[in-house]
């Protein structure tokens, strides 16, 4: 932290103000402030800071550092002495007692004891609590500890000492904060943003690429690979064995992971104890389905690993993204929307760093995801109005004269149809507004959008029918960025916004936009998009259709077509299946076998069975077995199997009879039913898949 002391301190106005609250507070009793954080987040920074305005008001302050001084209640106490004569001038009788002595001299005035990389203080937490901390319960003494994983559990369940101890864990840098820090550093305006965008906030990783392009030799320098590699040497440090570095590697790729699905990414499984020995590193979180790394951690050592061996990297994230796509269809939506945000960062990695609508370098994270309010609609129409005057981000499809009253009569009538960005603070930076298609929605689209009913074709008249709670298609009419923004540029915000969407996608949706500009045309393809064709928009502008859509594509599927866009020639000999991805099955071809499980000249006349080179009497009598078997074949629940086996084996009931059987409305049996023709496509690609080939 010796770089970042050079500069101007920032980002600490909390902490700051509890201490400097502590000084001036008279009656002020012992108190203890635990400080704590991953490795480079300014700890050290922060406690230089306390020393100095400390000395400002006259008040004593004394140095420990841990790494040494927390061995031994001896060498603790030989510590606090030697910090004593050494800046104080202070020094023992040689027949007083060495603990009497410091308990004496820290009781005599206030004082404050800042202790450095804590991390060992629990060899010393018993003698503490039972023999130094209660010759201080009446003196004004303030305990800073700072360590990576901040105090252990004793400290905050103390019941003498629990009132008087309060946790800082420290934060990275808002971009505000980074801008801030950047300003007097001289370098130039497009090079501070660069700087801001691939930072992430992280102190140590600011102060050392401020330093390195401000050097003499700064040309010398490689300051996106040197960065990365003396960061990720910091953080690995903690790793004393090789077999942890590798873990720590392949657990940068996946959002969380235990034992047994980190084995897998590695050549050789974990030994012993390894896998606890990686929950104690202080950049290692506890998750519901494991553990994970921190996210700044795990960019750099992802950034790092890239860089020293791209292929060997290019073939574990491959694997990763295998393993991620297998794991989607058997966990919870909230899982699964963690497991797309994730794949979704794996893949901007992947992308070109700049676009003309998203800057996917950028490692900008959004603040707390919220659902509109109706008091962001002043801002919503401040960035619409802004869009229209630079004639971008707005929709081909309705009269720009619209924008403000259909923005208006979504957020009345159909708010849920609004995405947004915000910032750090809950201001709004971005924001798509679109219709849920159903029988209320469908006149408003077609009032101010004509153009749809050429885009939805036949479809647009069961929509009118369709009750909302059936809605599963989202209809993307406006969208706008904060272009003016001081803090982030429009690129970045757009390519923010667009991965959110997409994440909100994967939830099992289907979403509908038209685009006449080639860029984000481009753009789109690359995301997974699929061009449905040609469309005439607002003024007779031809537009493009696109589609996304999760009701019928597996999602693994979707994966594997936005990964083969930017596969290098290494990756496939990763995968055991022929071109490079594991065989699946759309909901639609489930379907259709389905309908012709008791025909089977008909079932062979499919293309997935062609395709896949299978009998019909072999599907059948395996379809047969999966729905029979009383055993959980997750994703497919017991009830979904019921469902399935009455409409498609049984057949002895129409639809509306059929969803009264199961208590469902119409409409909702019908979700149910292609969710369970989803998961049953999934189950019997699964098979195929522990088949170990292309035929069962």
């Amino acid at each position: 932290m010796e770089n970042m002391a050079r500069h101007r301190i920032i980002g600490f106005d909390r902490e700051m103000k509890s201490f400097t609250d502590w000084l001036a507070d008279a009656e002020a009793k012992t108190s203890i402030f635990s400080i704590s954080g991953i490795g480079g987040i300014g700890k050290t920074t922060l406690l230089l800071q306390m020393a100095g305005t400390a000395r400002q008001v006259s008040v004593r302050s004394l140095w420990l550092d841990g790494r040494g001084g927390l061995a031994t209640s001896g060498a603790f106490l030989t510590g606090l002495e030697m910090s004593l004569a050494t800046e104080y001038g202070r020094t023992r009788d040689r027949d007083t007692a060495l603990l009497p002595y410091i308990a004496s001299e820290l009781s005599s005035q206030p004082t404050v004891l800042l202790m450095d990389n804590c991390e060992e203080i629990e060899r010393l937490e018993g003698w503490l609590f039972s023999s130094f901390l209660p010759e201080l319960k009446t003196a004004r003494v303030l305990f800073v500890c700072a360590s990576r994983n901040g105090l252990p559990l004793k400290w905050q369940t103390n019941p003498e000492w629990k009132s008087q101890l309060r946790r800082f864990p420290l934060r990275l840098f808002t971009r505000e904060e980074v801008y801030d820090y950047l300003g007097s550093s001289g370098l130039p305006v497009e090079l501070q943003r660069e700087i801001a965008e691939k930072t992430d906030g992280h102190p140590l990783s600011l102060a050392l690429t401020v330093d390195m392009l401000l050097s003499e030799s700064a040309e010398e320098w490689d300051v996106w690979r040197e960065v990365p590699a003396v960061l990720s040497a910091e953080f690995l440090r903690e790793a004393a064995s090789p077999s942890l570095y590798r873990a720590l590697t392949a657990l940068s790729l996946l959002p969380a992971a235990d034992e047994a699905l980190l084995n897998r990414l590695l050549d050789k499984p974990l030994e012993g104890a390894d896998y606890y020995q990686l929950t104690a590193l202080s950049f290692v979180r506890d998750a519901m389905d494991g553990i994970s790394l921190h996210q700044v951690v795990a960019r750099i050592l992802r950034e790092d690993f890239a860089r020293r061996t791209p292929e060997q990297f290019e073939a574990v994230r491959h694997q990763a993204f295998v393993l991620l796509a297998e794991r989607f269809h058997s966990v919870d939506q909230r899982m699964q929307m963690r497991l797309s945000a994730h794949i979704l960062e794996l893949y901007r990695e992947c992308l070109p760093s700049a676009h003309a609508y998203a800057n996917f370098s950028s490692s900008l994270k959004p603040g707390e995801q919220k659902p509109f309010e109706q008091e962001n609609l002043p801002d919503l129409q401040r960035l619409m109005k802004a869009s229209i005057l630079g004639s971008d981000w707005q929709s081909e499809l309705v009269d720009p004269d619209n924008y403000p009253a259909l923005l208006d009569e979504i957020a009345d009538q159909f708010p849920e149809g609004i995405f947004v960005v915000r910032d750090e603070k809950g201001v709004p930076l971005a924001f798509c507004a679109g219709l849920w298609l159903h029988a209320l929605s469908m006149p408003l689209l077609e009032r101010y959008a004509p153009g749809c009913r050429q885009m939805l074709g036949e479809e647009a008249s069961s929509l009118h029918q369709l009750p909302p709670e059936g809605a599963d298609t989202i209809f993307v009419l406006l969208s706008a960025v904060n272009s003016e923004h001081s803090l982030y540029r429009p690129e970045e915000l757009g390519a923010l916004l667009m991965q959110q969407w997409l994440v909100h996608m994967t939830r099992g949706l289907r979403g509908i936009l038209a685009a006449a500009d080639p860029q984000l045309n481009a753009l789109l393809s690359v995301l997974g998009f699929q061009a449905c064709g040609k469309v005439t928009g607002f003024a007779g502008i031809e537009l493009t259709t696109w589609e996304l859509d999760f009701r019928h594509t597996a999602f693994d599927q979707w994966i594997q077509r936005i990964i083969r866009q930017t596969e290098t020639e290494a990756v496939p000999s990763a995968h055991p299946w022929e071109n490079g991805h594991r065989p699946s099955i759309e909901r639609s071809e489930m379907k259709q076998m389905l309908e012709r499980l008791f025909a089977l000249d008909k079932l062979e006349e499919l293309p997935v069975m062609r395709r896949f080179r299978w009998s019909g009497l072999q599907v059948r009598t395996i379809i047969q077995e999966i729905l029979a078997d009383a055993r959980q074949a997750g994703p497919l629940t017991a009830m979904e199997k019921e469902i399935l086996i009455a409409g498609y084996l049984r057949k002895d009931r129409n639809k509306s009879e059929l969803a009264a059987s199961f208590h469902m409305s119409r409409a909702t049996f019908y979700r149910h039913m292609r969710l369970a023709e989803q998961h049953l496509a999934y189950v019997l690609g699964d098979r195929l898949r522990q088949a170990g080939g292309a035929s069962l």
